[in-house]
């Protein structure tokens, strides 16, 4: 028989995949970032320096698609903003947390294990429709494709 999930096994558990989700969206939108970033400056420095074809031409020409792609996804799919979300619910959970470890607030009575789960239930459920809206929809994609055969 499996042994019950108690209420702050559950909290460290939801903390920990909401902690997980914060650090890839943090990292990928770094990622991106330096891709934009490097990419941008790199392109008109070799078309500067160089007169050999494949440095002043070809590698430009894949940084700048490159910068391209990057901003592009950045813009779609909002790591950053991701992160900020998944990295707020984080700290409110591990406040929860605290609270009920040491006793404060509505973690004063008996009914503090309830309480804990409650709490970090609805925060798991309000941080599903905090992120909702920054799943591309159909409308936002179908406008790109328009926009791309405007070019």
């Amino acid at each position: 028989m499996e042994k019950k999930e108690t209420p702050l096994e559950y909290s460290v558990r939801i903390k920990n995949g909401i902690a997980e989700k914060a650090k890839k969206n943090k990292g990928l939108s770094t990622f991106l970032f330096l891709v934009v970033l490097i990419s941008t400056v790199l392109s008109p420095a070799l078309i500067l320096i160089s007169d050999h074809f494949y440095l002043s031409k070809v590698l430009p020409s894949i940084l700048t698609a490159g910068a391209a792609l990057a901003s592009y996804w950045i813009q779609l799919r909002k790591p950053h903003e991701r992160w900020v979300i998944y990295r707020t619910a984080q700290r409110e959970i591990e406040f929860e947390i605290d609270q009920y470890q040491f006793g404060n607030g509505d973690y004063s009575d008996e009914k503090k294990d309830n309480t804990l789960a409650n709490k970090v239930c609805k925060r798991a459920l309000q941080l599903h429709y905090e992120w909702m809206p920054l799943v591309p929809k159909a409308e936002e994609l179908q406008n790109i494709k328009m926009n791309q055969n405007e070019l």
